[in-house]
């Protein structure tokens, strides 16, 4: 007799277009997207939800999957006693944000997986994060939860809903804080130079000065820290943070954290010496790496001891273009921390393994030189690539055939699995990181890079500008190409179906959300801020590479909608649209994560805007009072860089050192001359210099303006007088 509280066969996720949710679609569990019929279903039967948060490429989400949700028994508990939701956080931050405050109310650190109990109102009641099928690490077995919160939920019901009541007070409490901040009466002041240095001394406080990086284990490369420091150096070049700063770069290269092979890096260290990671590898983070690095490679120069940072650049853009590309040119979100069901195994080797491929003596040399020991640094005897030491620019030229020989052998692994969701905020970060690097490859001489990577930022940029739009031209958060799931390495490109077109009419998804068919996939779900202001901000980045009007043109037009759908009356953004999925919160965006907040970048993107634009226009009606609004509600955000380096770095864009510069042309092209020579110059101001153009079809040559605090310049022809203008 059939259990009916097993499935038969694949569950309801098999229909998703979340990656994450389909790798869940065999389990026992009676699982939910998170959709009207769900929670309809928890308020008819009056069941408590069990809400699952996690993502593809997470190594513990995995890892719960396997000891609990494939277990029958303990699915069997689930599908008795709860409504099981589970949701992909890439798709659903919102729900992520709400829920994981819940185990921060608890003491506990947050991350993912993500475990939470609801009432069938949605709120919370019980929380945590990775739990095991039976007691371990001091955590109490997932089993022996489930069953004591159903017997609290249908014997001690009150106690339930008092607890669930607590957590709201507390998520109103911590609402509440923000706004008793801004009426302390604290200086702000966010854009001074003042807060500015000193939320740069806090951070190079926080510098580990053995290993660099900020804090200790686990280390994540926390990019909108970097940047900061990244400009305390251009401010104060004799100053802390540029040793800080280089210190980190330097040893995040050398450590096991980077792909030695391919190029790009993992998404976090588990020691302090950046020699262990989770293997998975994120868009963001080397999106966000990929411009860090290439600008850093502007203000330190890229030769001789700091040769390794235009290596870093090439590398990881060469990853980026070939491993991690879609059809249509965008980006997938990630690939897998384990293959073959082992973390690690696609990247790590054995001494013997070396000296099998290199022969004996050359698979000695690249094993001493890369760290690779009879005992392994990692599990199993494996280890980790690294550099323990320098490698003589000789001895490395010497070893990159045994390391193009090692990579077409990893090319004959079994690959870790590839994330195919095309995510817009993490797109127009790479974009983002596409104009840095050709920027920086201007100032190397690297003509056909630069050609190469603007061509790279605009296709991306073009698809999700035309894909990821609804029938109101509104902006969507992601789309999904269900082609292989494990991309093939050893070809140029990831496999490529038919070229994408559009199909019209909208596709109603299994929660009922309207889905817009992409080629042979589909892209849904209301654009978040972070999506909205990242990809302003992207496009602003286009612009000030190529000149092109149009890109400005998208810019303004998504300025426009965020300050219509989620700013908030008094300062500061809402994470989601006024008319998008009314949740039992609606949050605000704040503190940076490994990203920068939608807050910061909304800001940069309004703050960007308000300098000036073609024809003295560009922000919204408003943005000035939204802007200095917002700063005033974070008085103390200098005090927090950990949390809001992206906000401060954002802040720099409304002070007075910012610097417009409008260049005039008959076309593009006559105006770049102007334009590189800023960009160059740029790279070692400490004041951010924004670039518009504006076209005079009657002009001879191209001429600027430069402005700064409300005033401007007569035009300016020559380069030298341009650059002496901007300091």
């Amino acid at each position: 007799m059939s259990d009916p509280n097993q499935p038969s066969g694949p569950n309801r996720l098999a229909d998703s277009t979340s990656p994450y949710l389909r790798q869940h679609a065999n389990n026992p569990v009676d699982w939910y997207g998170w959709g009207p019929e769900a929670l309809a279903r928890a308020k008819h039967e009056d069941k408590p939800i069990l809400l699952s948060v996690g993502y593809s490429a997470c190594h513990w989400c995995h890892v719960m999957a396997h000891e609990s949700f494939e277990d029958p028994a303990i699915a069997a508990l689930m599908n008795a006693h709860f409504v099981n939701i589970k949701v992909d956080r890439e798709e659903r931050p919102d729900i992520d944000a709400i829920y994981q405050k819940v185990v921060a109310l608890m003491g506990q650190g947050g991350g993912w997986p993500l475990t939470v109990f609801l009432t069938p109102d949605q709120r919370p009641f019980y929380g945590g994060t990775y739990f095991p099928a039976q007691d371990r690490y001091g955590r109490p077995g997932f089993a022996k939860l489930l069953v004591a919160l159903s017997e609290l939920w249908t014997e001690r019901r009150d106690d339930a809903l008092s607890q669930a009541q607590a957590f709201m007070n507390g998520f109103a409490e911590l609402a509440k804080s923000i706004d008793e901040d801004a009426a302390s009466g604290v200086d702000l002041s966010l854009a001074s130079p003042g807060a500015w240095a000193d939320a740069g001394r806090r951070l190079v406080e926080r510098i580990d000065p053995q290993w660099g990086g900020l804090g200790r284990a686990p280390k994540f490369p926390n990019v909108p820290g970097l940047q900061l420091l990244l400009g305390r150096s251009r401010d104060q070049p004799q100053g802390d943070a540029g040793p800080a700063l280089r210190l980190t770069l330097e040893k995040m290269w050398r450590g096991g954290i980077y792909d030695h092979l391919r190029g790009g890096f993992a998404r976090y260290s588990t020691d302090r010496e950046w020699l262990i990671p989770h293997f998975e590898k994120m868009l963001y983070d080397n999106a966000l790496l990929l411009a860090l690095y290439a600008e850093a490679s502007v203000a330190f120069g890229a030769t001789g001891p700091l040769a390794y940072l235009r290596r870093v650049v090439e590398e990881t853009a060469d990853y980026l273009t070939a491993d991690m590309r879609s059809e249509g040119e965008a980006f997938y979100s990630a690939t897998d921390a384990d293959s073959e069901g082992v973390e690690g195994k696609y990247f790590c080797w054995t001494p013997a393994q070396l000296e099998d491929a290199l022969g004996e003596a050359m698979g000695k040399t690249f094993a001493r030189a890369h760290g690779v020991t009879r005992d392994g640094n990692f599990e199993h005897g494996m280890s980790a690539l690294h550099r323990p030491e320098p490698i003589p620019p000789a001895l490395d030229l010497e070893l990159a055939p045994a390391r193009a020989k090692l990579l077409e052998l990893r090319y004959g692994r079994v690959p870790p699995l590839r994330d195919e969701k095309l995510l817009t905020a993490w797109n127009a970060l790479a974009i983002s990181g596409f104009c840095r690097a050709a920027e920086a490859a201007h100032v190397w001489g690297e003509a056909k890079r630069v050609e190469q990577w603007t061509n790279v930022a605009r296709r991306a940029a073009e698809t999700i500008l035309t894909t990821h739009r609804d029938a109101d031209t509104r902006l969507l958060r992601a789309s999904y190409y269900p082609q292989s799931a494990r991309f093939d390495p050893c070809s140029a490109s990831p496999p490529r179906a038919s070229t994408p077109s559009l199909r019209s009419g909208p596709l109603v998804g299994p929660s009922g959300g309207t889905l817009r068919s992409v080629g042979q996939g589909v892209a849904h779900t209301r654009a978040y801020l972070e999506d909205v202001a990242l990809l302003g901000r992207a496009c602003l980045d286009l612009h000030e590479l190529t000149l092109e009007p149009r890109w400005h043109d998208e810019a303004e037009a998504l300025a426009r909608e965020l300050m219509a759908h989620y700013a908030r009356e008094g300062g500061g953004f809402f994470t989601t649209a006024d008319d998008g999925e009314q949740l039992i919160e609606r949050t605000e965006s704040q503190h940076d994560s490994p990203l920068p907040s939608g807050l910061a970048a909304a800001v940069e993107l309004l703050a960007r805007l308000d300098l000036g634009g073609p024809a003295g226009h560009g922000a919204p009606p408003g943005t000035r009072e939204q802007i200095e609004q917002t700063l005033s509600r974070f008085p103390t955000a200098s005090a927090q860089p950990f949390a809001f380096a992206g906000l401060i770095n954002a802040a720099q864009w409304a002070s007075d050192r910012a610097v417009h510069v409008t260049i005039r042309a008959a076309s593009p092209e006559q105006g770049q001359a102007l334009a590189a020579a800023i960009r160059e110059r740029r790279g070692s101001l400490a004041s951010p210099v924004a670039i518009s153009f504006m076209i005079r079809p009657e002009a001879a040559g191209a001429d600027a303006l430069v402005c700064r605090a409300q005033t401007c310049s007569m035009p300016i022809t020559e380069i030298e007088a341009l650059l002496a203008a901007l300091g």
